[in-house]
């Protein structure tokens, strides 16, 4: 019996890409790092381009980790359908960022002419983003059946309290996403 050392790198669960898979994932990781940057730094004050860059960096990223996850060489069934759960999920993750995306694209021209939709009314539901480490921020509002996305106004649950709970407030708000723009009491 000849003896064979193991490896230790753990050759068995990953395969290393070829050249064209492996430049589209370093090219794809870039992108959407760059997509952070312009994101955080060079449009923080426009709402739109913003957001749009922020939901195309987190549609690169789900992309990323779904082709990632196609590399990955497992030999259980219950593996093989964890994985096959892992790239689904990350791919259908991926549309809906770029779903977003796209509907931030559509609103881009009415956010730099100042067309906004208008809704009036006190609020019949609220989501909140569910934080455990921190203050719970609000997610969206919904007056008068429209839902309106508020995640990116940083509205904490006490700040909504204090200033806008059970009183008529008035949001402005994007056509195709449904972003606010601006949110008022409507004293």
């Amino acid at each position: 019996m000849i003896y064979k050392p193991k490896r230790i790198t753990g050759s068995r669960s990953f395969r290393t890409p070829n050249t064209f898979p492996l430049i589209l994932l370093l090219v794809i990781l870039l992108l959407s790092a760059l997509s952070l940057f312009l994101s955080s730094s060079v449009f923080q004050d426009h709402l739109v381009l913003s957001e749009l860059f922020l939901y195309f960096a987190m549609s690169l990223i789900s992309l990323f980790i779904g082709f990632v996850t196609c590399y990955s060489r497992l030999n259980n069934w219950i593996e093989r359908i964890l994985i096959l759960i892992v790239i689904l999920g990350s791919i259908t993750f991926s549309i809906i960022f770029a779903h977003t995306a796209f509907q931030l694209f559509k609103d881009m021209s009415d956010y730099e002419a100042r067309n906004f939709n208008l809704v009036e009314g006190i609020p019949s539901s609220l989501t909140y983003d569910g934080s455990k480490n921190g203050p719970d921020y609000v997610s969206s509002i919904t007056i008068n059946d429209k839902k309106i996305n508020v995640a990116h106004l940083n509205i904490t649950t006490k700040g909504y309290e204090d200033h806008f709970n059970n009183k008529t407030i008035r949001l402005k708000y994007l056509s195709h996403s449904k972003f606010a723009v601006t949110i008022e009491n409507n004293n």
